[in-house]
């Protein structure tokens, strides 16, 4: 994955957040990437805010090396969600990208992430927690 050359500019602190990867433009073919992180019962209060902070980070951080221009975050009750656009990616990379949170998640989270590539090209959708990946392709019609 590409590093980024400059941190990303974040607007906001609230339920909801958004970055901008300076030095990128908008792809005009590539896909979007929605995400969502699920925090089960068994998560305390205390331990919710500490992984929110970390997963956000991590977010931020595996997006820019992926070479997204844009990243929307936000929260409600038990989940954070993000949505961004990034050049296309292959379903080995996307699988790959989510084995990236992995060691952050306690048992009791789970995460998918859905990639909607331009052009009616096949929906990626990558089911995650501690326990591993699976991903899961919706052939284009």
């Amino acid at each position: 994955m590409a590093g980024i050359h400059a941190p990303p500019v974040v607007y906001g602190n609230g339920p909801v957040c958004y970055a901008r990867f300076p030095e990128r433009r908008m792809h005009d073919t590539g896909c979007i990437l929605v995400g969502e992180f699920q925090f089960g019962p068994e998560i305390s209060f205390e331990r919710f805010g500490e992984l929110e902070d970390i997963l956000k980070t991590a977010i931020m951080e595996l997006l820019g090396g992926l070479g997204a221009t844009h990243l929307e975050l936000g929260s409600s009750g038990d989940h954070l969600q993000f949505q961004s656009q990034a050049p296309p990616l292959a379903p080995e990379e996307l699988a790959k990208a989510c084995r990236f949170f992995i060691p952050l998640l306690d048992a009791g989270v789970k995460g998918r992430v859905v990639c909607v590539p331009s052009g009616f090209g096949n929906v990626l959708t990558v089911f995650f927690s501690w326990r591993g990946v699976e991903l899961v392709t919706t052939k284009a019609p």
